[in-house]
C-alpha cells in the first residue's frame, strides 16, 4: 500500500525539562514518555458521495463501503478507544444505490462503520430539508456545521449542531464542522429555504468562535472537518478558510474535492484523502495528558484496494440488501447506445448532446435545450442501456422545465454558461462559437441548425432543469423567463422517452461548441 506521510511537530514537540533543584538525594525518575504522552488517531473520509460499491482505480477494484470499514476496523484495533471516524460532508449522494434511497443506505452503512461525526456537505440537501431531517433521526452520529443559520431564530438549524466534544482516554476532542459557503449557488432554492450559509471569511470567524468555546470547556485537542477542498497544495476556498483560522486547531480534514492532499497551511496540518470510499487519512495525534495540548502531529493518506483486505461481511450484507432491493427497480434495459456516451465539464460533449436532445424532442414546440454539465455524473459504455445507469448519471432527481425567453436572453444564458467555474453549458436546438479572450458580451456567436442567426427581438421556447430554471450555478438570466411551466417530468423519464423512440442511439460531438 502507498502511503504518504507528513510529520508535523506543533509548538510544543518538544518538552523541555529545567534543572532541577540542588538536593542531598538522588534526583527524581523522569516520568515514561508513554504515560506523559496520549495518542489519539482521527480517521478522516472526503467526498463519500454515497459509493457504497467498489470503483476501478488503476484496473483495480477500489473502495466500497464494506471494503473501507474493513480497512477502518483494522486501523481501531491498533488505537482501541482512541479513535473518531470523522467524514468531511457529500456522503450520502451519489450513484442509485444511495440516490434512489435518498441517502438511507449511506446512514445505515455509515452506522454499522461506527462513524463519530459528519460535515454538513452541499449534497446532503439533494433532496431537501424533509429528507435530510429523516436521515439525521436515523443517523447514530451527529451532523455539524458551525456556518449554516436558520435565518428565522439566527441560530442553528434544526438537527444540525456546530460541533461536539467526545472524550478518548481522558482526553477531550472538539471536532467542528463547517458547510459549503456555496451551497445555495449549487442547490436548489427550495432545498435551502430558510436557511443561511455564512462566507468564507464569517465561516473562518465561526470557527474561531467555536474554538474560544471549546477551550472555555476545557478542550484543548481541537478537529476541524470542512466542506471546502484544495486544488493544489496551498490552493483552493479551503486554503481560504484555513488562512483565517485560529492557530489553535489542531488539524483539518478537507472536502468537497475528491483528490488527496497532504499539507500544512496557516501552521495548521491540513488533509484531503481521495474521494467515493477509495481512501482515507489517517491522523495521529500525539497530547500531552497534563497540559492536555497536541505536541505532535503524524498524518497519513490511504488508498483501498478490495483485494488488499477482506470487506467486512455486516457492511457487505447492507450493501447486498440495497443492491438487491435496486436492482428489482432498476435493472430493466431501457435501450442500447453504439458509441460510448462520455462526458466533458468545459466542452461539448456526448453526454450533454444526448441529454439536452432527450430534453428538447420530449415535449413539442421547444427551440432550445440548456443543461449544466455538473449535473452529468457519470458516462455509458457501448452497449445496453439500464435505468440504473440513467439514474447514475443524472442523481439529482431533477425534473423538466419549460420557458420562453427572447433571443437576447438566450444570448445572455450562452454567456452565463460560457466561462463559467460550473462548467459549460451544454445544448440542443443551436450552434455557438465561443472566443474566450474577447469582451464579455462580445464572446461569441450563434447560429440555429439551418444557420440563421438568433433573432434577439423573437421569443423562444426553451427546456432546462429546475435547478438552472431557479438559477442554480448562477443561471440566473433563466429566472427571468416567462411563460415557466415545471412539467414534473424526470431528465431521467426524457431520456428514457428518447431512447423509446431512437434506440439504439449513437451520440457525437458534432460542433454545437466551438472555441478560439
Amino acid at each position: 500500500m502507498l502511503r504518504a506521510r507528513l510529520t508535523v511537530p506543533a509548538a510544543l514537540a518538544a518538552l523541555a525539562l529545567t534543572a532541577p533543584a540542588a538536593h542531598a538525594g538522588p534526583p527524581p525518575k523522569a516520568e515514561p514518555q508513554s504515560q506523559r504522552t496520549v495518542e489519539v488517531q482521527i480517521l478522516g473520509l472526503n467526498e463519500t458521495h454515497g459509493q457504497l460499491v467498489p470503483l476501478r482505480r488503476e484496473g483495480r477494484l477500489a473502495g466500497g463501503a464494506a471494503t473501507l470499514a474493513a480497512y477502518l476496523e483494522r486501523e481501531e484495533a491498533e488505537n482501541r478507544k482512541r479513535t473518531l471516524i470523522l467524514d468531511s460532508g457529500d456522503f450520502m449522494q451519489g450513484p442509485p444505490i444511495s440516490s434512489f434511497f435518498e441517502g438511507a443506505s449511506t446512514v445505515e452503512a455509515f452506522n454499522a462503520i461506527g462513524v463519530d461525526g459528519v460535515a454538513v456537505g452541499n449534497h446532503e440537501f439533494d433532496y431537501g430539508q424533509a429528507a435530510l431531517q429523516a436521515r439525521i433521526r436515523e443517523a447514530q452520529f451527529p451532523f455539524l456545521a458551525v456556518n449554516i443559520r436558520d435565518r428565522r431564530t439566527g441560530g442553528q438549524p434544526e438537527g444540525i449542531e456546530p460541533y461536539v466534544i467526545e472524550k478518548l482516554s481522558g482526553v477531550k476532542v472538539g471536532v467542528i464542522g463547517v458547510g459549503n459557503p456555496d451551497t445555495k449557488n449549487v442547490t436548489l432554492p427550495a432545498a435551502t429555504e430558510g436557511l443561511e450559509f455564512l462566507n468564507i471569511a464569517d465561516s473562518a470567524e465561526a470557527v474561531n468562535d467555536a474554538v474560544a468555546h471549546l477551550r472555555r470547556r476545557k478542550v484543548e485537542t481541537i478537529v476541524v472537518m470542512a466542506h471546502q477542498g484544495l486544488t493544489a497544495p496551498g490552493e483552493g476556498a479551503l486554503a481560504e478558510l484555513v488562512d483565517g483560522f485560529s492557530r489553535e486547531v489542531d488539524l483539518v480534514l478537507g472536502g468537497h474535492i475528491p483528490l488527496e492532499f497532504n499539507t500544512v497551511i496557516n501552521g495548521i496540518p491540513v488533509v484531503q484523502p481521495f474521494g467515493n470510499t477509495r481512501g482515507y487519512a489517517d491522523a495521529v495525534l500525539t497530547v500531552d495528558r497534563k497540559t492536555k495540548d497536541v505536541v505532535a502531529t503524524d498524518v497519513e493518506t490511504d488508498p483501498t484496494f478490495v483485494d488488499e483486505i477482506t470487506p467486512d461481511p455486516e457492511v457487505a450484507a447492507i450493501v447486498k440488501r440495497y443492491q438487491d432491493e435496486l436492482s428489482e427497480a432498476l435493472s430493466k434495459v431501457v435501450g442500447e447506445t453504439r458509441t460510448a456516451i462520455t462526458r466533458a465539464r468545459d466542452a461539448e460533449s456526448e453526454m450533454g448532446n444526448f441529454l439536452t436532445d432527450a430534453m428538447r424532442t420530449h415535449v413539442a414546440g421547444v427551440d432550445f435545450a440548456f443543461a449544466n454539465a455538473g449535473g452529468l455524473r457519470a458516462d455509458i459504455d457501448a452497449g445496453p442501456i439500464t435505468l440504473e445507469e440513467v439514474f447514475t448519471v443524472l442523481p439529482f432527481n431533477n425534473t423538466l422545465v419549460l420557458l420562453d425567453l427572447t433571443g437576447a436572453q438566450v444570448r445572455q444564458v450562452l454567456e452565463e454558461g460560457a466561462g463559467s467555474r460550473f462548467g459549460v453549458v451544454q445544448v440542443s436546438g443551436l450552434r455557438w462559437a465561443y472566443n474566450p479572450a474577447a469582451p464579455f458580451g462580445s464572446r461569441f456567436s450563434v447560429t440555429l441548425p439551418g444557420g440563421a442567426p438568433l433573432d434577439p427581438n423573437a421569443t423562444y421556447r426553451i427546456a432546462t432543469n429546475n435547478f438552472m430554471a431557479a438559477g442554480g450555478d448562477q443561471f440566473t438570466t433563466l429566472t427571468r423567463g416567462s411563460r415557466v411551466t415545471d412539467t414534473g417530468v424526470s431528465l431521467v423519464d426524457t431520456v428514457v422517452g428518447l431512447l423509446a423512440r431512437s434506440s439504439p442511439v449513437d451520440p457525437q460531438v458534432e460542433g454545437r461548441l466551438t472555441t478560439g
